[in-house]
């Protein structure tokens, strides 16, 4: 009987380490699903951000078949993001694309409202590193590297900060008045400053009012000696400006995929 006790004894104490012994490495299979709708609902990540990040994608094992990834604000549950999963995909990238605030905690979460299931213990799941990243726990509180589920690979991004543009709508004008049913062109210059160089812009991503550019050449519009654009726009293409518009808006990006946006007033 003593015999019989220490060797039960012995083999819960070995489950129980086996189960709560941390993970090493990114393990994204887990144990066969034979127990249906004995799982629970919602079940994820509690994740912190480290820097002002994009959160481009998570790899996702989807044993559970989750219907939905979502991303949540921890402080006030706010749902951030929200993708739909693939059915009966099981090995899953879900592209989310939202940037993270600094020291800010989330809530990464599998939603399987439909397909509530549970396997028995297996392989952990273990999310790979990111220094972006520190994993906090499991959504439901407990140590998130004792269950199989989980997400792995977690990928993100320095946020792009878009870039202030100086732009002048018909140079050498004070007023810019626009006559919404011309038929002619609007001159609208992207000037060089100290900290936007407008030989860097890639001047077809370049969109004013609505409406793209029909020509553009390079010259010193302001005359201070620094090379500018100067791109032309039929005004009946701009269809983001009204009888009541006050200020224009020209958006675009560099060379190198940076955004920028510049604004001047209209009459």
């Amino acid at each position: 009987m003593f015999t019989q006790k220490r060797i039960i004894l012995s083999f819960s104490v070995a489950f129980f380490l086996f189960w709560m012994a941390p993970a090493f490495g990114s393990v994204i299979n887990g144990p066969d699903l034979n127990m249906a709708e004995k799982g629970w609902k919602d079940f994820g990540l509690l994740i912190r951000a480290e820097a002002d990040v994009t959160l481009v994608s998570v790899r996702f094992p989807n044993q559970g078949l989750a219907d939905v990834i979502e991303l949540r604000r921890n402080s006030d549950s706010a749902l951030l993001a929200s993708v739909p999963v693939p059915a009966g995909n099981r090995n899953i990238v879900v592209n989310l694309n939202y940037p993270l605030a600094a020291q800010e905690v989330y809530r990464l979460v599998a939603t399987t409202p439909n397909n509530k299931h549970f396997g028995n213990p297996g392989l952990f799941a273990f999310p790979a590193g990111n220094p972006d990243i520190t994993v906090l726990g499991s959504y439901l509180g407990f140590p998130y590297y004792s269950y199989w589920f989980s997400f792995n690979e977690i990928v993100t991004e320095p946020n792009i900060l878009e870039l202030e543009a100086v732009i002048d709508i018909k140079p050498g004008s004070d007023v810019n008045s626009i006559n919404l049913k011309s038929k002619g062109v609007v001159p609208v210059a992207i000037l060089t400053t100290d900290d936007f160089d407008a030989l860097a812009v890639d001047s077809e991503s370049v969109v004013f009012a609505g409406a793209y550019p029909v020509r553009w050449q390079i010259e010193d519009v302001d005359g201070d000696g620094d090379d500018d654009i100067l791109l032309h726009f039929k005004t009946a293409d701009m269809t983001d400006l009204s009888p009541g518009s006050i200020e224009a808006i020209l958006t675009g990006s560099t060379l190198e995929g940076v955004p920028f946006s510049g604004v001047d007033s209209v009459n």
